[in-house]
This record gives C-alpha cells, structure tokens and sequence, in this order.
C-alpha cells in the first residue's frame, strides 16, 4: 500500500469518526433533560449506541471524562481500549456479514507456563482421571448390586451389562499366558503357539452377517441320549435335547436370532459312530438352509462320579460348561489328511471370542477351552462350536440355568458387543 492511500484511508477515518460524533452531539442536544448536562447525555448516547452496535468497549469509558477532559476519554477509548484494527466484516455463503475478531499483534513474547505449574496441572489431572474411573466403577458396581437384587427378588436372569473381569492386553499378548490361562490339552496332541497369539485370536470376524429373515444358526446334538442326574428315560425334553431347545428359545426370543434345532439322533445304538452318522443330517440340513452361519453341537460331559461342575450366578446354581475344539492333529500321526477342516483356525479364534466373554462377564462359569487330536464335524462352517454343557451329575435344573448366560455370551459374540 503506498503513503498516498494510507493519508486517504485515515481522512476518510477522521471524517467518519467526525460524523458520528456530530450526531451523538446533536441527539444530546435534542434530547436533553432539565438536569442533565451536554457531556452527560453524550456520555450516555455513547454507551447505548456502543452496546446496540455490538461495542461494549464503550463501557470503558466509566466515567473517566468527567475528572478529565472529554477528548482525552474519547481518544483513549477509541484508539486504545477500542480493537477497530482487530476486526472485519466478512460476507458469508447468505449475504450476511459476520464480525470476525482476530488477536492484537504483540512484539511481547508469550509467557509459558513454568515446569513447576505444568507437572501440577499434569497432576491434577491425573487425579481427576482417576477419580472419575473410580466413580465409573462404583456406577457400573452399584448398577450390578441393583440388578443382582432384582433378579434375587424376581428369579429372572439380568444379563451382565459390564465386564466383572478384565484382561489387559498385555497379560493376553504375553508369551504363554493364553495357553497357561484359557486351554487344556489333551495328552494325544499340541497346539502350535502362532495358533493362539492374541492378534490371531481376536482378527477373526465373528460377526453374524445376514438379518435373520432366514436361518443363521443351527443348533444340534451328536450325542442327543445324553442326560442328567434327574432326567426323564425316554423323555427327551429331560436330555441334552431339551436343554438345547431351551438355548434356542432364548436365542430367537431375547436376542432375535434366527435359530434352527435339529433333533436328529445318531447314537441310540451305539456312540462309536456317532459323528459319521451325524454328518449325512448335517448335510441335508445346510443344504436346505444354506444360509446357517453359526453350529453349535451341544453336549453333556461325563465325568468322574464325584464331580460336580457348578457354580452360582446371580443366586442361581448353575452348570458349568466348556468349549471344545478338534485340531486335527496327534502326536502319533501328525496331521490328519483324512479328516481335512480348512477351519481348524477359525474354530479356534472362534471358540476362544467365546471363551474370553464368558471370563470376563461371567468368572468361573467356564471350564477351560479343551484342545483334542481329531475334526468332530467342525469342519462344516468357520464359526462352528462343541460345547459340553455341565456333566452326568448335574441336575435339569443347573443345565437349563446355564442357558442364559451361555445365550447372552453367544450374542455378545456374534453382535460384536
């Protein structure tokens, strides 16, 4: 900008500035009361046109003038307390102008912080991290107070909002931890460690994919004689299977799955050909339903007489249950090649999403993952699951309590909750 503009754009300055103080001059004039004075009614036209115009920096001149001269006050107002170099009007996408305020310029350096004052508001705000983690945890520890109570008034199962346990994910990328913590393995074969790595685990996309229009999970049982301390002979709904009709029950109506049981039996003769009997009702199944995603194939464990696998949940007794994977592979024959499952990984990754919410939402109702040699007709989808739930001496009862938390952490699982 060359001086000549700049000696034009300050005259035009002065004469505006002269212009509107003419104005206030002659309204105060106009408007005069008997008592008041010229400089007084200025003085207070001035603050009212300031504030309706958006200048409260009029509000500065406080009544200076009146021990002062007047234009010393005006000056000092308008060129010093007044940010007119600080702002412009910007016309927006309506046509609107909008007031945009920008910083003073300074040749003062900003003052910083010392270190000490630093390390003290780092402090405080770690204590009040702290702090609003602990009330959190007393929120979500009273919320499950309150939700035990009702369910010991009402016996109706709440399922668990928030994780009771918690593994960090350091403890679960920790060399061995997983091994050690959430498996057992059968004498007769191994697992690999790169089968179980934590990232490996977890990358597994468990989600259900389709709306449940059609069938998505299929729900059956290899061993369907299978039954409890006080089952019913000859009466099915006592057995595995009415437990795993209660299971698909609370699937389709508590959660809106999509669920098809299958009460096909392959074992009332004999056990020793159950799974390759199975496998032609199997077959036929998906291929009538081949959108089915997830199968369960839900069993009762045997155990050794005096065992007793339960443990209580919200005041009920219930059976403990465990999840079952076949890999395929022995120590004496390495890998199966006749018993080909091109998702031994994806079970894996599978059962284990399972096993980990059923630790953190519900501690001790689980068994430990168990790890044998062969396929078990796993091999039929990704997401396929066995699940031993409770033993020959369990009651109906604790079987059919598991069902609910077994359900909710089967829809935490595949909601990706």
């Amino acid at each position: 900008m060359n001086i000549g503009n700049k000696i034009k754009k300050r005259w035009i300055f002065i004469f505006v500035f002269l212009l509107i103080s003419a104005q206030l001059f002659l309204r105060a004039v106009y408007e005069i009361e008997n008592n008041e004075s010229i400089g007084e009614k200025i003085y207070s036209l001035a603050i009212k046109n300031g504030v309706e115009i958006y200048n409260p920096y009029m509000l500065y001149l406080n009544g200076e003038w009146e021990d002062g001269d007047f234009a010393d006050a005006l000056w000092h107002c308008f060129f010093k307390d007044m940010p007119l170099q600080m702002c412009t009007l910007e016309q927006s996408d309506s046509g609107n102008y909008l007031t945009t305020y920008m910083q003073p310029s300074s040749k003062e350096p900003l003052i910083a912080e010392d270190e000490f004052t630093a390390q003290l508001i780092r402090e405080n705000e770690l204590a009040n991290s702290q702090k609003e983690e602990e009330i959190k945890n007393s929120q979500q520890e009273l919320e499950q107070a309150v939700l035990t109570e009702n369910t010991m008034a009402t016996g109706v199962f709440v399922p668990v909002q928030a994780p009771v346990a918690v593994y960090s994910e350091q403890q679960l990328k920790t060399p061995g931890f997983i091994r050690d913590t959430f498996y057992s393995v059968d004498a007769t074969t191994n697992i690999r460690e790169d089968q179980i790595q934590y990232d490996t685990l977890m990358g597994f996309d468990a989600g259900i994919k389709q709306d449940n229009s059609k069938v998505q999970i299929l729900v059956y049982h290899t061993h369907s004689q299978e039954a409890y301390i006080d089952s019913v002979k000859g009466d099915a709904s006592t057995s595995i299977v009415g437990v795993g009709e209660h299971l698909c029950d609370i699937l389709r109506t508590q959660y809106g799955f999509n669920v098809l049981h299958h009460t096909g039996q392959y074992d009332v003769e004999s056990r020793d050909y159950a799974y390759s009997n199975a496998m032609k009702g199997l077959e036929q199944v998906l291929a009538e339903n081949p959108t089915i995603e997830v199968i369960i194939d839900l069993h009762r464990d045997e155990t050794n007489a005096d065992t007793k696998l339960v443990t209580s949940v919200q005041n009920k007794t219930m059976a403990k249950f465990m999840f079952f994977n076949g890999l395929c592979y022995t120590n004496e024959l390495g890998t199966l090649n006749n018993l080909p499952n091109p998702y031994v990984q994806d079970n894996l990754s599978f059962a284990f999403q399972m096993q980990l919410a059923a630790e953190q939402y519900y501690p001790g109702l689980t068994r430990r993952i168990y790890l044998k040699g062969y396929r078990y007709n796993l091999h039929y989808r990704p997401k396929s699951l066995l699940i031993e739930l409770g033993s020959q001496t369990n009651t109906l009862e604790e079987a059919m309590n598991s069902c609910d938390p077994l359900a909710h952490i089967i829809a935490m699982v595949l909601n990706k909750e």
